[in-house]
């Protein structure tokens, strides 16, 4: 297989005519790197990844039935944003939506894979980094504490270690005063 600058110095040797086809092929080629493209050289495409997320993360059907979430779908939709380079304020969103999406689950249907129980620390995880990393964790602490105090069961004392750990704050739940 060839390498990048092998390509790179064949396709620069084309016709622009010939550059716009193999564009236009590439282009063609699937969904995913239409999105991709789109991202990249024209700049939009966050709010499409924020609605790809939001959908893949619901725990119910239209009738209220469970519905899984499937990480394969989560972990891949993050993964695309992430290699199309979208701003850090929509991962953001992003890994916020996903933990509400694997925390809303286990609590109103009482349990769930164990991959659930993971993958809500992991998000939870990324979205206290990515906070940090836009200075806007103080002015977001208070939010997350007041979500974490309406999910009190032993079984995530993992996750508010996490928080703590975090942000140096207390979860602060009410059998705590």
């Amino acid at each position: 297989m060839a390498t990048l600058r092998e390509i790179k110095k064949a396709f620069f040797e084309l016709s622009s005519k010939e550059q716009e086809q193999i564009i236009k092929d590439i282009y063609g080629f699937s969904k995913d790197v239409k999105g991709f493209m789109n991202m990249r050289l024209l700049g939009n495409g966050e709010k499409q990844f924020i609605e790809q997320i939001t959908k893949a993360c619901e725990s119910e059907t239209p009738k209220g039935s469970p519905k899984m979430i499937k990480v394969i779908t989560v972990n891949s939709i993050l993964s695309k944003a992430k290699k199309s380079k979208v701003s850090k304020e929509t991962l953001c969103d992003m890994e916020w939506i996903a933990f509400d999406g694997y925390m809303t689950f286990l609590n109103d249907f009482g349990g769930g894979p164990d991959s659930y129980e993971n993958k809500v620390y992991y998000h939870l995880e990324n979205y206290l980094q990515l906070l940090r990393e836009l200075d806007k964790l103080e002015e977001n602490i208070a939010e997350v504490q007041i979500y974490l105090r309406k999910n009190t069961n032993m079984y995530y004392d993992h996750i508010w270690e996490l928080f703590e750990e975090m942000t140096g704050e207390n979860v602060l739940l009410d059998y705590d005063s």
